[in-house]
C-alpha cells in the first residue's frame, strides 16, 4: 500500500528529547488487510497506485490487488467511474481476459482485486526478443480480437491496448488485463514534453488523443494494430519527440509499411496492418469479427508460442490456470515466493489438467472437399471450430472420436453444435436472399416483355396519330394554295366594278 517514505525515513531514524535520550524509533501502523483480501506484499507499481500480492480469505485463492493511490482517490469523479467500470468489467466471464474480483473501499483506501497471472507481460518479451515470429504475432492478435469481441459485444471498450497490458502466461495463455478500467489522464501534461516515455500515445488512436469522448470498439482494433506492428518489426508505426508532434503525425496518417521492415511479411496480412490502423475510423475494420473474418483464412498462426519454455503448453483457443504451480509448494512471482493453501493449489492442478484434456480434445472427421472427394482426416477441436468458421466444413460433416465406432453428425455434438446451428441459418438466410432475389429477376423480365409490348403499342397509336396529322395538314396545306390563287382574281373583281383600274 502507499506510504509516506519521508515520515517513514524519519521515523526510523529517531529524535532526541531534552533529556537528551534517543527516543524510540516510532512503528507505524501498516495496513495488513483491506475487506476480505489479506496483503501479502508488494510486487509493483503503476499508473494507478501499488500493486499487492493478496490472498482472498473467504474463496482461499491468490490474487493481485491494486490499491489506488491517495493523489487519484482525491479526484471524487474518477473514483466514481472507475468503480462503475471495474463492475462492468467483473461481469466478464472469458479465458483471455484477466478478471475483476472485486472492487472497494477500506479505511478510505481504494482497490481492486484481480486474477493473478504468473508470467510477464508481452513488452518484457518483445524487450528481449525484439520482434516475434509471424506465427507467434498473429497467434497473440487473434486472442486478443476475440476477448475483445467478447467485450465490445458488453459495450466495454478496453482503451490502452498496448504489449504492456497484454500478459503470458508460463505455459502460454494470453490474457488481456485491465480491460474496461477507467484510465488515468493528467489534464496538466505538456503537449511538448519528452517523447522518451510517452507508453501509452504510441498506441493510441488520433481520435482518442483529441478527445477521449470519441473512443469506440475501433480505438481498440488500432491500438491491436499498433501492437501488431511492433511485434513484427520491433518498432511502433508512428515515432516522434513529443506527444504533439506524435499526434501530429498520426493525422497525417502516413507510415512506412510493415512489410518494408520484415519482408516475411505476407502481402495480404501487410494490407490487415494498414486498414486496422486507418487514420479515419470508417476505413478501419468495423468489429473484432471483421477482423478476424479476414485474419483466420491465412492461417499464419502458430498453435502455441514457440518462445514459451513449458511442457504443458496451451494451445490457441484454450483457456489456462490462472496459477502455476511448482513441485514445492510455492509460486515465483518476480523473484519471491509465496506460499499457497492446499486447497488451492489442488484447484489450481484439477483446472490445469482438465483445460489441458479439453485443448488437446482431437476428432476423426469426415467430410466432403471442394472437389466433392470424400475425406477423413484427424482434427484438433480448435481446428474444427475454425474449420466451421470458414466453411471449410458444414453441417453435412461427420465425426467421431474412434475411426472404428459409429460416425455422427457434427451437429449431434453439443461442443460443436451452436456453431452448426448458427451456420445453417446463415446458409437458409442466404438461401432466402437468392430466392427473393429469383424472384425479382422474374418481375424484370415480366416488365421487361411488357415493356417492349407497351413500345409497340405506342408505335402502332403512334403511326396512326401521324397519318392523321399528314392529313391534316395536307388540308390546310390545299386551303392555303387555294386562297393563294384566289386573291389576284378576287382583285381584279373588285377594281372593275369600283373602277380602280
Amino acid at each position: 500500500m502507499p506510504t509516506d517514505e519521508t515520515k517513514n525515513q524519519k521515523n526510523q531514524t529517531g529524535a532526541s528529547d531534552s533529556s537528551g535520550k534517543q527516543k524510540e524509533p516510532k512503528k507505524k501502523n501498516k495496513v495488513q488487510q483491506l475487506g476480505d483480501f489479506r496483503l501479502v506484499k508488494k510486487i509493483g507499481q503503476g499508473g494507478m497506485g501499488s500493486v499487492y500480492l493478496a490472498h482472498q480469505i473467504s474463496l482461499d485463492r491468490k490474487c493481485a490487488l491494486k490499491v489506488m493511490s491517495p493523489k487519484i482517490a482525491s479526484n471524487k469523479d474518477f473514483v466514481a467511474r472507475f468503480i462503475r467500470e471495474a463492475r462492468a468489467m467483473a461481469k466478464i466471464e472469458h479465458p483471455n481476459v484477466v478478471r475483476c474480483y472485486a472492487v472497494g473501499e477500506e479505511k478510505g483506501i481504494n482497490y481492486v482485486a484481480m486474477e493473478l497471472i504468473e508470467g510477464s507481460s508481452m513488452q518484457d518479451w518483445i524487450d528481449t526478443k525484439k520482434t516475434f515470429e509471424i506465427g507467434d504475432a498473429v497467434h497473440i492478435i487473434i486472442v486478443c480480437a476475440q476477448a475483445l469481441a467478447h467485450a465490445h459485444k458488453m459495450n466495454i471498450i478496453h482503451r490502452d491496448i498496448k504489449p504492456d497490458n497484454i500478459l503470458v502466461t508460463n505455459h502460454g495463455a494470453v490474457k488481456i488485463a485491465d480491460l474496461g478500467l477507467a484510465k488515468v489522464t493528467d489534464e496538466d501534461q505538456s503537449m511538448t514534453q519528452s517523447g522518451t516515455g510517452l507508453g501509452t500515445p504510441l498506441y493510441m488512436p488520433p481520435e482518442q488523443a483529441r478527445n477521449a469522448k470519441y473512443v469506440d470498439l475501433r480505438s481498440d482494433i488500432y491500438a491491436l494494430g499498433c501492437t501488431l506492428y511492433k511485434f513484427l518489426t520491433g518498432t511502433t508505426p508512428f515515432k516522434a519527440d513529443s506527444t504533439l508532434e506524435l499526434i501530429l503525425n498520426k493525422e497525417k496518417g502516413k507510415f512506412t509499411p510493415a512489410a518494408k521492415l520484415n519482408k516475411k511479411i505476407p502481402a495480404k496480412l501487410d494490407l490487415m496492418i494498414d486498414k486496422m490502423i486507418a487514420k479515419d475510423k470508417q476505413h478501419r475494420y468495423q468489429s473484432c469479427d471483421e477482423l478476424l473474418k479476414d485474419l483466420l483464412p491465412l492461417g499464419l498462426e502458430n498453435q502455441t508460442l514457440s518462445f514459451i519454455d513449458s511442457d504443458e503448453k496451451v494451445s490457441l483457443g484454450a483457456a489456462s490456470p490462472s496459477v502455476v504451480h511448482s513441485s514445492n509448494s510455492q509460486t515465483q512471482f518476480s523473484g519471491n515466493t509465496v506460499d499457497i493453501p492446499k486447497s488451492s493449489r489442488q484447484q489450481g492442478k484439477e483446472q490445469q489438467a482438465e483445460k489441458a484434456k479439453e485443448s488437446k480434445g482431437t476428432w476423426y472427421v469426415r467430410f466432403k472437399d471442394r472437389t466433392n472427394k470424400e475425406q477423413v482426416k484427424r482434427m484438433a477441436l480448435d481446428q474444427i471450430h475454425r474449420a466451421l468458421a470458414t466453411k471449410f466444413l458444414d453441417e453435412l460433416t461427420q465425426v467421431t472420436k474412434n475411426p472404428n465406432s459409429k460416425w455422427v453428425s457434427i451437429g449431434n455434438v453439443p461442443v460443436f453444435r451452436q456453431q452448426v446451428n448458427e451456420l445453417i441459418m446463415e446458409r437458409e438466410s442466404g438461401k432466402r436472399t437468392k430466392d427473393l432475389k429469383s424472384i425479382y429477376d422474374q418481375i424484370d423480365k415480366q416488365h421487361s416483355r411488357q415493356k417492349w409490348w407497351r413500345l409497340l403499342e405506342n408505335y402502332k397509336n403512334g403511326t396512326v396519330g401521324l397519318i392523321g396529322l399528314i392529313v391534316w395538314l395536307a388540308i390546310i396545306g390545299l386551303v392555303g394554295y387555294g386562297i393563294y390563287l384566289g386573291i389576284p382574281t378576287v382583285w381584279k373583281m373588285i377594281a372593275e366594278n369600283f373602277g380602280l383600274a
